[in-house]
């Protein structure tokens, strides 16, 4: 049976994703004692403080019902406070807890990476990186698409990120585009 090369390299390419999302997964769901949306929630409302509830839901593909629950849990355990924004709109903050919180998600998120990644010499690494960054730009098509693919990323070392969109010069594409239109 002749198996195609190319066949083959997706699907070791697409297990190694999935290999790396479980880790990431184990790593935040353990650094935050919540398991699901949780920890990409608290990340998305980090990154992106005055953020509603619906652009809440967009990030992480929920039923509104489903996102006011998390929040209400977020808020609860004192990470998130609601703010009231334009008309109906509820805007989430992160608290100062909730910020240190996501400082430690962030860290466990690494070292669980680090430590998968040390099958791999450095510069493998990093070649690696460089190669797969095309293709997570390829993948973002609005500031919507942006904000689901980082949603567990840190931000913090994440520079010239290659998941931005292109800069379109209107600034209504910079990644902190709200519903009303306005940046």
């Amino acid at each position: 049976m002749h198996i195609n090369q190319g066949s083959r390299d997706r699907n070791v390419l697409a297990a190694w994703a999935i290999a790396l999302s479980d880790v990431v997964r184990t790593a935040v769901e353990h650094a935050t004692g919540m398991a699901g949306s949780g920890p990409a929630a608290l990340v998305a409302i980090v990154a992106d403080p005055g953020m509603s509830i619906n652009e809440l839901r967009r990030v992480l593909d929920l039923t509104h019902p489903g996102t006011v629950r998390l929040v209400d849990r977020l808020v609860e355990k004192g990470w998130v406070q609601r703010e009231h924004g334009p008309g109906r709109t509820v805007l989430l903050a992160p608290t100062p807890v909730g910020i240190t919180v996501e400082r430690q998600l962030a860290a466990a998120r690494e070292q669980a990476v680090a430590d998968v990644l040390t099958a791999m010499p450095e510069h493998d690494v990093h070649i690696v990186a460089g190669l797969v960054e095309p293709v997570l730009g390829a993948t973002i098509n609005d500031v919507d698409a942006m904000r689901r693919l980082c949603r567990l990323c840190d931000r913090n070392v994440c520079t010239s990120c290659p998941a931005e969109l292109p800069d379109t010069g209107d600034n209504s594409n910079d990644g902190r585009l709200r519903e009303t239109g306005a940046v």
